[in-house]
């Protein structure tokens, strides 16, 4: 029977419950803020007996030579029963990547392999990865020693729940649409929505208001893009200029506005030329959150095709303008946007 995507995380709440833990956990995905929050609940179960240099290791990135990961694996823990190998950002469980130092695929398959045999009963190892690769052979090996748990990014449905129940604990109310209003003005993950929160928590009174979150919460700037091309997905260049004159009067930079701008039409024509698969199949394909995607995949509708091929490409257009000192980069910023406009609208 196959493993059901929540049953690891079943498990690993079980095993920190029962203070029982595995010797080796996986703990990936892009939801950075739950994938941290238990990070650290497995290493508070590990005491570190006032000695956390010996007790406590932790390993940064994919470019530390084998011979640090074998200290660690050797070194015995000190005034406590076990020790925790703490392991950021490996990358050993992505294909096509070479270990630092010149040490092959092979190389770092048998290594690591021949680690995850003999991890001994004092030591937990945690590695802690953005990314996996979930054909590898040596995520595959880990999930044969261990726990390995995606932390991906949460529905609405799940964020509405979640901002929800922690305005309870607070004793404080805010209504599903306002909860749910709040998911669309922030970037995707909970750490920023939890940030958000946190500030109308302290500000507000026994209730969350919309007008709180307008006045309190500062939009991302992927929202405010989102905003720019809904003006010129409608001709609307009131609006349009409206917007660039609030973020060139907050100082953002035009050119990477520009790229910002870039970057969402090209996601659109990807959504467009996706479309007949479901909207988890699209998001999944960007590589951007299940909330996000239906902006894509909307914006996708209301643009041509060739007019969303012809943005993409006149940026590169304007990019070389402003490298070669032919046009300002505000100047620039605002003729693209009129451009797009009146080829969306012709």
């Amino acid at each position: 029977m196959a493993v059901k995507k929540n049953d690891n995380l079943l498990k690993l709440k079980k095993q920190l419950s029962d203070n029982a833990l595995s010797p080796l956990y996986v703990l990936y995905g892009e939801e950075e803020f739950l994938r941290e929050l238990y990070v650290s609940r497995i290493i508070e179960k590990v005491p570190d007996g006032g000695f956390p240099e010996f007790n406590h290791i932790t390993i940064n990135g994919a470019d530390a030579p084998f011979s640090e990961y074998d200290n660690a694996w050797e070194v015995f823990p000190m005034m406590t029963d076990k020790k925790l190998i703490h392991i950021k950002n490996s990358d050993i469980f992505l294909s096509k990547r070479s270990s630092s130092g010149g040490s092959s695929t092979e190389e770092k398959k048998e290594f690591w392999s021949e680690k995850f045999k003999r991890i001994a009963d004092d030591t937990v190892v945690v590695f802690d990865e953005t990314s996996v690769d979930k054909r590898s052979a040596l995520y595959k090996a880990a999930a044969k020693a261990g726990v390995v748990v995606e932390f991906a990014y949460q529905s609405e449905a799940d964020l509405v729940t979640w901002i929800i129940g922690r305005c309870l604990k607070a004793k404080k109310k805010i209504s599903k649409e306002n909860a749910y209003y709040l998911v669309t003005l922030c970037d995707p993950g909970l750490g920023n929505i939890n940030n958000e929160l946190g500030k109308l928590l302290d500000f507000c009174g026994d209730e969350i208001y919309k007008t709180d979150i307008d006045r309190i919460v500062s939009k991302s700037m992927q929202i405010i893009v989102f905003e720019l091309t809904d003006a010129i997905m409608a001709g609307n260049t009131g609006k349009a200029i409206a917007t660039l004159t609030d973020l060139k009067t907050v100082r953002e930079s035009a050119f990477n506005l520009l790229y910002l701008l870039l970057a969402s039409f090209e996601k659109m024509l990807h959504a467009k030329l996706l479309q007949g698969l479901s909207q988890n199949e699209i998001a999944s394909e960007l590589g951007v959150s299940p909330y996000i995607v239906r902006k894509y995949i909307d914006g996708a509708k209301g643009f041509d095709e060739d007019a969303l091929t012809w943005m993409v490409r006149r940026v590169a257009e304007l990019d070389m303008a402003i490298k070669e000192g032919r046009a300002e980069e505000w100047a620039a910023l605002e003729q693209y946007v009129m451009e797009c406009i009146h080829m969306n609208n012709r």
